[in-house]
């Protein structure tokens, strides 16, 4: 027991021996810039600088009006599946909503990018083609690429296959595309030329095209507030107050400190105490009977006086 007395001692003792170094300290202060309405659970109760823990003291709020105030915004105009590209118009009009005051902004922004968001197909169709040529085994497609009339279906591989392919049927391989070729019938003779009919399907091109226009848009001046919260040093009763408390309860949370002999030695004393208030109290009550026994008039005492 002794040994926890001065333990708590040497604690106390310390405490009070840093005391003059708490509440030397200036002020520090916090800031809070531009908020809708006051709000003071926006500050910590407490804030660390330098080692050292400050307290709140005071918040004060001011009024003010934040003005040009402007955003960056954007927005995408769909054309939908096109065949070819677009031309957007260079400027688009467009509302914004200004979720700080509630209005909303008309807007003029101006084209920055086309974006292409995957193609699709529209309307195939079936077009005859007779190749002819003076070669009896072999066609021409592009003055450097020949194809056989017994090849199995009719040769449409190639950029510049397709392209030529498809300006001979009168398609414009911009918006158009070839996807199946066949034969319509065998090679035959014309003159002094072979020919065979192909048949082609031709497929016409579209493409999801989106226009993105951005822009800065004026707001509307709106009323902020903003706060200084102003923090102290803690005096030195404080000091001692939150460290005592911080102890105790690190003590009593900790299964291996003291507290539980401190307790039973509680519980001992109060057990001693009881045993001797009893033992005195039963000594009395023999010493009273004593007396009772040894009144004046009794034998025994007369013999005695005699």
């Amino acid at each position: 027991m002794r040994f926890v007395r001065s333990g708590v001692a040497t604690v106390v003792a310390a405490l009070v021996f840093c005391a003059p170094a708490f509440g030397a300290g200036a002020p520090v202060t916090r800031e809070v810039i531009g908020v809708a309405e006051p709000d003071d659970a926006l500050f910590a109760s407490s804030v660390e600088e330098s080692g050292t823990v400050y307290v709140l003291d005071t918040i004060d709020w001011t009024e003010r009006f934040e003005r040009d105030r402007s955003v960056w915004h954007e927005v995408e105009y769909d054309f939908g599946a096109q065949v070819g590209q677009v031309e957007p118009p260079a400027t688009l009009a467009a509302l914004y909503h200004d979720r700080v005051t509630g209005v909303t902004v008309d807007a003029s922004l101006h084209f920055e990018r086309l974006v292409n968001a995957g193609a699709s197909t529209r309307g195939r169709e079936i077009e005859v083609f007779v190749h002819t040529s003076y070669d009896t085994a072999a066609y021409e497609l592009t003055p450097e690429v020949l194809a056989r009339f017994d090849a199995p279906t009719p040769q449409l591989a190639g950029v510049e296959v397709s392209r030529a392919l498809l300006e001979a049927l009168h398609y414009d391989p911009a918006v158009y595309r070839l996807v199946e070729a066949s034969w319509t019938g065998p090679a035959r003779k014309d003159g002094d030329k072979t020919v065979r009919e192909a048949s082609y399907t031709v497929e016409r091109i579209a493409e999801v095209q989106r226009a993105v226009y951005g822009g800065d848009v004026a707001l509307p001046d709106v009323l902020v507030h903003d706060g200084v919260a102003t923090y102290r040093a803690p005096t030195a009763l404080e000091a001692v107050t939150k460290t005592a408390a911080e102890a105790v309860e690190t003590v009593a949370d900790d299964p291996t400190s003291l507290v539980p002999w401190i307790v039973a030695g509680g519980v001992a004393a109060t057990t001693i105490l009881g045993a001797v208030f009893y033992w005195r109290r039963r000594r009395r009550r023999a010493l009273d009977e004593d007396d009772i026994s040894l009144e004046p008039g009794d034998p025994e005492m007369e013999g005695e006086d005699a």
